[in-house]
């Protein structure tokens, strides 16, 4: 959608449905280097909206709780028991797969 992707940034991002309210988090929110403003939305699963997050932030690792860790953990602030829904994500939709 918005800039070039070799030069996006994944950023944790909080999302909240236009039309039904529904509120989600994400680890896959991709924005351009240096900023918080997201170049693809998502969809609600819901009612199928389009939605952009209202707050963006850097992912934090989920051993040591620090934004720059030195911890090996490559998977930080994303829940492994759960799925990238590729089906919502305009990225992915694109042809610009998030994983």
């Amino acid at each position: 959608m918005f800039g070039n992707r070799n030069n996006l940034q994944r950023m944790y991002g909080y999302f909240r449905c236009t039309q039904c309210s529904k509120v989600w988090e994400s680890s896959h929110v991709y924005c351009p280097r240096g900023s918080t403003t997201a170049s693809y939305g998502q969809e609600c699963k819901d009612c199928r909206v389009m939605c952009l997050p209202y707050r963006v932030g850097r992912i934090k690792c989920s051993l040591c709780g620090e934004i720059e860790c030195r911890c090996l953990r490559s998977d930080r602030h994303v829940d492994p028991n759960k799925s990238h829904r590729a089906d919502l994500c305009a990225k992915c939709r694109a042809g610009n797969l998030c994983t």
